[in-house]
């Protein structure tokens, strides 16, 4: 029989689980992973909700700057360039 290899620099957390119905390994009473737990502990309030939101428009926001320069740049390029 195979001896399972113990490694120093692992600490137990699941990274992909791979318990997945259907397949050949499956086993319904395994472990769920902390991460899954955790997302299925409380809900976020309307508060916390809003200010994601407001982190992503945060974030967001200069991609969307830069691509209206580029499309305006473009736009005054064929203008002023092309038509003359």
């Amino acid at each position: 029989m195979l001896k399972k290899k113990i490694h120093e620099d692992d600490d137990g957390r699941v990274v992909a689980p791979m318990n997945i119905e259907g397949m050949p390994w499956y086993n319904p009473h395994a472990k769920k992973s902390v991460q899954a737990e955790k997302a299925t502990q409380d809900p976020l309030s309307k508060r916390e909700t809003f200010r994601l939101i407001m982190q992503l428009y945060a974030s967001a926001l200069p991609i969307l700057l830069v691509f209206i320069a580029a499309f305006a740049g473009l736009i005054c390029f064929m203008v002023f360039v092309w038509l003359k």
